[in-house]
């Protein structure tokens, strides 16, 4: 039978020192996952804030900027025209 209620009489006990870490890290385990919990679900109430208009002022309008001017681009140069390089294949017999 796979599940037992109890440990066999042959396995070896854990120590007291060893059980206490167990205990004292899950302990630990536990406070940080519920503060993390607790961290992630909290939404703190909505505060409402009154702004007096005296405070705010109000912003000096730009004025529209003027239009770039196209710049003039100076004439592409021309393509050279040259022969392909030789192809080099290797193992194959060179042409003479």
């Amino acid at each position: 039978m796979l599940l037992r209620s109890s440990p066999p009489v042959n396995m070896p006990k854990m120590r007291r020192k060893w059980r206490a870490k167990v205990l004292v890290l899950g302990v630990l385990a536990a406070a940080y996952g519920s503060i993390m919990w607790y961290m992630t679900h909290y939404k703190p109430p909505m505060e409402k804030v009154i702004i007096p208009v005296k405070v705010v002022k109000q912003k000096a309008q730009a004025e529209a900027p003027q239009p770039v001017l196209p710049v003039e681009l100076a004439p592409a140069p021309p393509v050279a025209e040259m022969p392909p390089p030789p192809l080099v294949v290797r193992g194959a017999p060179r042409p003479e």
